[in-house]
């Protein structure tokens, strides 16, 4: 992570084999993209519904719908999301440290 980069935590639930949306969705195209460090057991999933946006805050592009995952097996699991173009994967603009409880 750059030196200039705050991590944030965030904390999910969700169910085993279902669906589970992440706090953190797409935004407009800018060159960046989530990079998602997934747990054994867990794998992305496609994209939910686009999510609602701030018209007051939008940047002029559509925004896409929310990052999924879904996970095989109940436990408490840790994704690290970074936020950062593809020719620079290790210089994040956003990195985020998801607390992912899953129940059985």
């Amino acid at each position: 992570m750059s030196a200039s980069v705050q991590g944030e935590t965030m904390n999910v639930s969700g169910k085993c084999g279902e669906p589970i949306t992440l706090p953190i969705a797409p935004g407009p195209a800018t060159g960046y993209s989530w990079h998602l460090e997934l747990p054994a057991g867990v794998r992305r999933i496609s994209d939910g519904p686009p999510r609602a946006v701030d018209p007051s805050v939008a940047l002029g592009a559509a925004v896409g719908g929310n990052l999924r995952v879904e996970a095989a097996q109940a436990g408490d699991l840790v994704i690290t999301a970074r936020l950062a173009r593809p020719w620079q994967p290790d210089q994040p603009v956003r990195v985020v440290r998801i607390n992912l409880h899953i129940a059985p």
